[in-house]
């Protein structure tokens, strides 16, 4: 595999000895040493034409260098922690330190001979591969293995090398793995697979109510009618909406002409120019912020805070950890292959149970149906049409007629369209680094027509759902919460250790998987 830059650890050897033993190996045909050890035997290598590289700072126990390729710039720190706990104790504020003050997008990996919960993890770029870097023993009674190798990167690093990846490389001649970071690794993807998606940033826009009158046809069934605005919505998107950035750039450029002429000659018509030019500015704002924000599924963060970047960033997390790379299959062997990972998957759940759908014969009203399209939240996953929540709430007077005809059609005759309940399995990893499909929890993303049709069932059952779950339930009944089973335990421990006399108590702690996690 071509390699760029290498690092070496515990080389036991540093100065001009190392700079021999590089030399001996022919190192310097095709790196430039600069860095090699210190009393850690820590050696930085680089490949020769890639860009030059500064020593920023260097340590006992790490090193900083800035790479410069051309206009960019990268910063790289190399742990190699000490082994004991006294003397890596100090490490940890360096390093801090180091951190703060570096510009720029930062990769920090290397042995930091220490272990975290998968709780704490700041940064942490995931891997490929098994899942512990450190290993020793020979026989089963004395074999020990841990994770104490990785790489962080910053949220900078992360954008800009959004397919960046760690893979845990196997033990050759080292108790340690080696670790192979690729920035820029090869993806294949196919265009065509990308379903449509609507984006609610395209409602800020001052055309688009006019598009949707003009195109939505009440003479057809709302899929269909759904269907035929994807396509014109796709035309506008390119045609009208334009690329956000691109329009950003754009009003930016003109802004800093027309301020530039505003400094030589003021005038009104410049001045009424600016302030065109500083509303279309904060509208793209806006639609970027929305855009991301809808991406993101970030729900905690309110809309208007200008957080474009934190929810871009999120975006990018998400997606990365969503992503299913490589799982392994009941040989225990390791499946990187796409059409094997979906041919795993389709085998372990292809003997699903499809319960049966409860039917209420209570004649449905229009206000009903209006009621759950409401109560959904706008930016719920879209299901393969496409479309959230957020397109039918704000759009409600144009496609009311036809969504309440579509539901209270299914509820009248009992028949639901073709593609109507179509939905995307998506797989839910239950783990920070799921290994085998067992990890992961299969959902449904359904379309919001269909989910309208569920949802005005689950409404009126709620009204009577207390009545048939049990008081033992905890989840997903209004008014109870799973931490309620807590406070239980906790009284039942207190009452126990309170009891007296010679009669014992016995406490058992169950685990019981969720149904929906793994359906036989």
């Amino acid at each position: 595999m071509k390699t760029d830059i290498l690092a070496l650890f515990e080389t036991h050897a540093s100065g001009n000895r190392a700079g021999q033993i590089c030399q001996g190996l022919g190192f310097e045909n095709s790196f430039r040493v600069d860095v090699v050890g210190y009393s850690r035997g820590i050696w930085l290598l680089w490949r020769s034409g890639i860009g030059d590289m500064e020593i920023v700072e260097s340590t006992d126990q790490f090193v900083v260098a800035k790479l410069r390729t051309g206009m960019e710039i990268v910063n790289m720190i190399v742990v190699y922690a000490a082994p004991t706990v006294i003397r890596r104790s100090g490490i940890w504020d360096k390093l801090a330190a180091v951190v703060q003050g570096l510009v720029g997008p930062l990769f920090n990996g290397g042995d930091f001979n220490t272990i975290v919960r998968l709780d704490e993890r700041s940064g942490d770029m995931g891997f490929r591969g098994n899942k512990f870097t450190w290993r020793r023993g020979r026989v089963e009674d004395t074999f020990v293995t841990k994770r104490l190798d990785r790489v962080l990167c910053c949220p900078h690093a992360r954008l800009k090398w959004q397919e960046a990846r760690v893979t845990h490389l196997p033990f050759l001649a080292s108790d340690h793995a080696p670790l192979y970071v690729q920035m820029c690794p090869v993806v294949g993807r196919d265009p065509d697979r990308r379903p449509f998606r609507f984006v609610a940033a395209w409602l800020t826009h001052p055309s688009f109510k006019e598009l949707l009158v003009a195109s939505w046809n009440v003479s057809l069934t709302t899929p269909e009618a759904l269907n035929e605005l994807s396509v014109k919505l796709k035309q506008w998107n390119r045609d009208v909406f334009g690329a956000i950035q691109k329009r950003k750039d754009g009003i930016v450029r003109e802004l800093q002409i027309v301020q530039d002429a505003l400094d030589l000659a003021p005038s009104d018509d410049m001045l009424s120019q600016e302030e065109v030019l500083l509303k279309q500015f904060e509208e793209v704002l806006e639609q970027k912020e929305i855009l991301w924000f809808q991406k993101s599924r970030e729900k905690w963060v309110a809309l208007g805070d200008h957080n474009t970047k934190y929810f871009h960033t999120s975006t990018v997390i998400r997606r990365r950890h969503n992503r299913v790379e490589m799982l392994r299959n009941d040989e225990d062997q390791w499946t990187y292959d796409a059409t094997k990972l979906e041919n795993l998957a389709v085998q372990y759940y292809k003997s699903l149970i499809r319960e049966d759908r409860e039917c209420l014969n209570r004649t449905f009203t229009a206000i009903e149906v209006e009621e759950a399209v409401r109560s959904m939240g706008k930016f719920k996953a879209p299901g393969p049409d496409g479309y959230q929540p957020v397109f039918y709430q704000e759009c409600w007077e144009v496609v009311r007629e036809s969504v309440v005809r579509f539901v209270l059609d299914f509820f009248n005759s009992g028949t639901l369209p073709p593609e109507t309940n179509d939905a995307l399995v998506v797989l839910i990893p239950q783990v920070a680094t799921p290994e085998r499909i067992v990890q992961f929890c299969p959902i449904s993303l359904c379309n919001v027509l269909f989910k309208t049709i569920t949802k005005m069932m689950v409404l009126r059952l709620n009204r009577v759902i207390g009545g048939l779950i049990g008081p033992g339930q905890s989840s997903f009944i209004p008014g109870r919460l799973s931490i309620d089973n807590i406070v239980v335990v906790q009284d039942a421990v207190h009452s126990m250790r309170r009891k007296k006399g010679r009669k014992g108590w016995m406490l058992l702690k169950l685990h019981l998987e969720k149904a929906y996690n793994r359906i036989r």
